[in-house]
């Protein structure tokens, strides 16, 4: 069939004008065989389509102009057969012994000249004029049918083009999820090797800082329960706790008069090397092995208190930090107490424990008991377990609640192995002449991998303190000096939104003056 084809369009071609032929040529110019083949095909089927409605067409005929027509009836002429006297002689016959009868079996002529086979039809010589015309209809035909015919290569092309095109771009993205597929289950598979190396490894250090480190995390734990059962869990983190003190604050202990202090020294125009801005605040840098941070030193307790979200809601959002500051005037702060945070995703509306503000219980009851950290209407703070009426009974001004507490009386914490993990971390302590401690450690981060319990409590020392607690860390760990933030959230999304952070006002305000106004 592809072969008669062919054969049959060479013989088209070779009936063409030769501009036909150099225009076919040049149009079959960079097709390929196939595209070819369905040129030559397209070209066939028109060639013959046209014999056929030429063929179909009625004939004219010749040197007549009329049309062929077949549907006459031939009629013969017939002498009847019945007897008379008159019919004696055959020569003699009357008209009305004439018949005109149809004849059926005569063959119908398809036309007039049917009847004389040897004439010659009459040939009219054709017009110039109606012969250019009809020859640029045939042009304008040919015409159509080839641009008929590319129209539908180029349509099969763009199918095959788009078919390709879709093959290409389903075997790239199969290639592509194949890869990350595998990639996956590498890092996967990577990870709980290293995983299972620290923790059922040859070191028993390593493990007992890991540990704690990610069961002190809101969301952390799952990744040791990967490895280890609970019993296991639970045999690690006893070997590595601060244990809880008895005794809570003795407020004699301390003399808070750093706020005298400090106006005596302004109006001698005394210069303190370790704060030559004069604003009340010495800023240090804290190193260790494994953290870096940074350590505020307040010399006037009175300018230090709880900020607060204005209403608690289990569904409502606290504030950053800097807000948070920002709200009350403050100068400086660091994150505060313990609050509602499920799987690390919470979003700071409720705060839990007890939340004391500018000399009003915010959070918690009465006869509840809380472990309670915070400043009394003498600027002394107190670090003990207590109820809230005694907290109230004894003028505690501003307080939260977390733990554990680090130092008590002048007296640190007894605790085993590291006393936690590796963690970002945030301390608050009070030195003997009333000066307020407030520490950040940087922590989740390759430059600081973050502070154990043992590091807090070996820095608030090294700084004098006779009193101090731990606070919310983790992700909430951060300070913030005038418009700077000093220590960084490890948060991964956003600033961490809390109810509550130890804020300092500026130097000449103190938080009883805010109670006051308020």
């Amino acid at each position: 069939m592809e072969s008669d084809n062919i054969a049959k369009f060479k013989e088209i071609v070779a009936g063409l004008s030769p501009e036909k032929k150099k225009e076919i040529r040049a149009r079959m110019q960079g097709m390929s065989k196939d595209e070819a083949m369905v040129f030559i095909n397209r070209m066939v089927e028109i060639s013959e389509q046209r014999k056929i409605e030429i063929t179909a067409r009625p004939k004219v005929l010749a040197g007549s102009g009329r049309v062929e027509n077949g549907s006459h009836t031939d009629y013969e002429v017939r002498e009847t057969r019945t007897w008379s006297p008159a019919n004696e002689d055959p020569k003699r016959l009357s008209d009305d012994k004439i018949e005109i009868v149809k004849n059926p079996n005569k063959p119908r002529t398809t036309s007039p000249s049917a009847s004389r086979p040897n004439q010659r039809p009459i040939k009219k010589a054709e017009p110039s004029v109606a012969r250019a015309g009809r020859e640029q209809v045939a042009r304008q035909i040919e015409q159509r049918q080839l641009e008929r015919i590319e129209a539908e290569l180029r349509k099969e092309k763009n199918k095959e083009f788009a078919r390709k095109a879709g093959k290409f771009a389903l075997v790239c993205f199969g290639r592509t999820m194949a890869t990350l597929l595998a990639t996956l289950v590498i890092v996967l598979a990577g990870f709980y090797s290293f995983l299972y190396i620290i923790m059922r490894g040859p070191s028993a250090h390593l493990r007992d800082q890991f540990v704690p480190s990610v069961m002190e995390s809101s969301a952390g734990g799952v990744l040791a329960r990967m490895i280890l059962s609970d019993e296991e869990i639970d045999a690690i983190m006893n070997s590595n706790t601060t244990h809880e003190f008895e005794e809570i604050t003795d407020t004699a202990l301390v003399n808070a008069m750093a706020a005298e202090q400090n106006r005596v020294d302004a109006e001698a125009d005394v210069v303190n090397e370790l704060d030559p801005d004069g604003d009340g605040i010495e800023v240090h840098d804290i190193s260790g092995p494994m953290y870096h941070g940074k350590m505020l030193v307040i010399y006037d307790p009175s300018r230090v208190m709880v900020a607060t979200i204005d209403d608690y809601n289990h569904n409502g959002a606290g504030l950053t930090l800097k807000e948070l500051i920002d709200k009350y005037d403050g100068v400086a702060g660091v994150n505060g107490g313990q609050y509602e945070d499920t799987n690390g995703m919470g979003i700071g509306g409720w705060p839990e424990g007890i939340v004391i503000s500018e000399g009003e219980l915010r959070m918690g009851v009465p006869g509840g008991t809380y472990d309670v950290y915070g400043l009394t209407n003498d600027n002394v703070l107190v670090v003990g377990r207590m109820t809230a009426q005694h907290a109230m009974d004894i003028g505690v001004r501003d307080a939260v609640s977390f733990g554990p507490a680090l130092i008590v009386n002048g007296v640190p914490a007894n605790y085993s192995g590291s006393g936690g993990g590796l963690n970002p971390r945030t301390a608050i302590g009070q030195r003997e002449d009333g000066a307020i401690l407030l520490l950040v450690i940087e922590g989740r981060k390759t430059s600081s991998m973050g502070a154990t319990m043992a590091d807090l409590i070996d820095v608030m020392l090294e700084f004098g303190a006779v009193n101090a607690a731990n606070l919310d860390g983790g992700m909430s760990s951060a300070m913030w000096l005038y418009d700077d933030e000093l220590v960084s959230s490890s948060s991964i999304r956003t600033d961490r939104q809390m109810p509550t952070a130890f804020i300092v006002l500026p130097q000449g305000q103190t938080a009883s003056e805010q109670t006051t106004e308020e």
